[in-house]
């Protein structure tokens, strides 16, 4: 009993400090700022991904479902310079093994489990309106317990975001690289383990953010996501989508919340296993940054 108090009392002054915020500010410029990633808006980020799966590994039609939690929690440091940590906690259900009947092949079988967690940190330099960019590190803790969908590898790399915004768009990129240096530590009596234990992993995520404000707190909008696996073989190496999406600022009782809902095609995928369709929507709930803003 005394937990769900504490619960309920956080919650009650998230409620009361989002009240504040959203006094002080218009839907039309939470809605712009929001569309920065570097900007010093705290806000609680859910989204779903349902991607369906192409290639000459797959089996049928096959599908992966993927829920994200982030909390995007910004510390605003002196001269207009902020301190960032984005991790992303993921919950997947997709296919967990090949059918070795049919060797090489993705099977039926499908399991809902959590994903890696990935965590960029870094420092940026802010903006509303002109330049903003952002660098740092990093970071994939092989936290999944699906044999196929996880990476079952420790990885770091560079990670770093430049964007361009004025009172109408938003455009810009968030580029993460990594390198696996540790296995999980998992038996490597399951092969399917045992061969993503001996991959060299090398990799790089380019997100790229295109969003056009309109009135009433509407948006157009793209952030799919570019990858490249720079140690597959040549025609599994490049992922590379297109998306068109709208988005829409409003108020659920006193919290200011950002609706989006967005459908990507993805034009050149790996020949093995890639995506082909994603349809994504994502809900972010903001709250007071008690630290300030900009």
């Amino acid at each position: 009993m005394r937990t769900w108090k504490k619960t309920i009392t956080l919650l009650s002054l998230c409620l009361c400090t989002t009240q504040v915020q959203a006094g002080e500010k218009s839907m039309e410029e939470l809605s712009q700022e929001l569309a920065n990633p570097l900007a010093q808006i705290w806000n609680l980020s859910f989204q779903y991904n349902r991607t369906t799966l192409k290639g000459d590994a797959v089996n049928g039609t096959q599908s992966v479902d993927t829920a994200l939690f982030q909390p995007v929690l910004p510390v605003p440091l002196e001269g207009g310079y902020t301190a960032f940590a984005r991790p992303v906690v993921t919950y997947i259900k997709g296919p967990t093994s090949i059918e070795y009947a049919n060797p090489g092949f993705i099977g039926a079988n499908e399991t809902s489990q959590f994903g890696d967690l990935i965590l960029p940190i870094g420092v940026g330099k802010v903006n509303k309106v002109g330049w903003s960019w952002g660098a740092g590190l990093t970071f994939i803790f092989p936290t999944s317990n699906n044999d196929l969908l996880g990476s079952h590898q420790y990885q770091a790399g560079p990670t770093a975001l430049l964007l361009w915004a004025n009172k109408d768009w938003t455009l810009g990129t968030h580029i993460q690289h990594w390198w696996g240096f540790a296995n999980d530590g998992k038996d490597d009596s399951n092969p399917i383990i045992k061969a993503a234990h001996e991959r060299n992993l090398n990799h790089t995520d380019m997100q790229y953010f295109i969003v056009r404000n309109l009135p009433n707190a509407w948006q157009l909008r793209a952030s799919p996501h570019i990858k490249y696996d720079w140690s597959a073989t040549k025609d599994n190496k490049l992922t590379l989508p297109v998306a068109l999406g709208i988005g829409k600022m409003l108020k659920i009782g006193p919290m200011p919340v950002m609706l989006m809902a967005e459908f990507q095609k993805t034009l050149i995928a790996p020949d093995n296993i890639g995506s082909d369709t994603t349809i994504m929507f994502q809900a972010n709930f903001i709250i007071k940054n008690p630290f300030g803003e900009l």
